[in-house]
């Protein structure tokens, strides 16, 4: 009996992250037709593209494609070397908007009057900017100084895991339904996912549990860093792997203090796929931009990883607190989340 149930449990996680991932893959579909919108936008200069692709990013919900769309008009000339990799980097920005929405689902229908699960998606939205600003400067003046001058990476065509699995379906489903239709289908698919991990796994929160018992290992920032640099290499897609911080922290398989490194390491291996993309698209910059970018990430990861961890996450912790401590806090929070990206792309 064991056994049988050990499996039924497992065959509703698989089906839980297949309704998970089959969501934001929805979502993403449902928001994408104001892409060409933005994009005829007259965006110029390395701010404007920081803001341009943060903007983007947030409202398309993922990252990925924004990174890539600015590769492809960096091939057509349209973007400088500098403004793709500013693009890039502003993706990165409000690629983790994706983890504040599903928090804000999650806390909506649990009916939390604290929001935990939305504490998530602004953890992963002020550590994105704490370590991404920084090392865009740093890579903006290692691009100025012909850093990785004439990297290349050859390839076919390549396209991720959930590309290949996801693509017919979310495919079918777009051409059959209007967009809006498809965002609200990706809405109720979240919402049954969550229902489904509600279902399986068990209340950490309470102590019981076999992964509590693993503590002491698990919870180590480090290897919460490589767990999060693994998950986003696999799904390749940063989207993906914080969102699933949203219900494992909500039932406590993740503590709020682990949250931080795990965001680490997924902001670095996020550029697995867009490494692929530059290798499509034909510009001699492209893999290198990317590159840079990743390094200057690296750079600025691993010594706060390594060395102060902690106060890092008091840090965080200290705003997402202050964010998600009322309605109105979070409303600002929202607000200023867009209005600077805006006020970049007006500069």
């Amino acid at each position: 009996m064991k056994l049988a149930e050990a499996l039924r449990r497992l065959g509703l996680v698989v089906f839980a992250l297949f309704l998970f991932i089959l969501a934001l893959e929805l979502l993403k579909k449902g928001a994408g037709g104001i892409v060409p919108i933005l994009r005829g936008l007259d965006v110029s200069g390395i701010p404007g593209s920081v803001g341009f692709g943060w903007l983007m990013a947030c409202i398309v919900l993922s990252g990925s494609p924004v990174a890539a769309i600015s590769l492809t008009l960096l091939a057509s000339r349209t973007l400088t070397t500098p403004e793709a990799f500013a693009m890039i980097g502003g993706s990165r920005l409000g690629a983790s908007f994706v983890v504040l929405v599903i928090g804000l689902l999650d806390d909506l229908r649990s009916r939390r009057t604290e929001k935990r699960s939305a504490y998530i998606g602004v953890a992963a939205l002020v550590s994105t900017a704490i370590v991404y600003v920084p090392a865009m400067a740093v890579g903006l003046v290692a691009l100025d100084h012909g850093a990785y001058a004439g990297l290349r990476i050859e390839g076919r065509e390549l396209a991720s895991f959930v590309a290949a699995v996801y693509g017919p379906i979310t495919g079918a489903v777009a051409a059959a339904l209007p967009r809006f239709v498809v965002f609200v289908a990706g809405v109720l698919c979240l919402l049954g996912a969550f229902k489904v991990f509600d279902g399986v796994l068990p209340d950490l929160q309470k102590g019981d549990g076999p992964v509590s018992l693993a503590g002491s290992v698990i919870y180590r920032p480090w290897v919460m860093f490589l767990i999060g640099a693994g998950v986003t290499s696999l799904t390749m897609s940063v989207s993906v792997s914080l969102s699933l911080l949203v219900p494992l922290a909500a039932k406590g398989y993740v503590r709020r203090e682990n949250v931080c490194p795990y965001i680490l390491g997924a902001n670095i291996t996020t550029f697995i796929d867009t490494l692929f993309a530059g290798a499509l698209v034909g510009h001699p910059d492209a893999v290198r931009i990317v590159a840079i970018l990743m390094s200057s990430v690296t750079l600025f990861s691993l010594p706060i990883v390594f060395l102060v961890p902690h106060l890092f996450e008091r840090t965080v912790d200290r705003v997402a607190r202050l964010a998600t401590g009322s309605t109105r806090s979070l409303v600002v929070f929202v607000v200023v989340l867009f209005l600077v990206p805006a006020l970049l792309i007006a500069w």
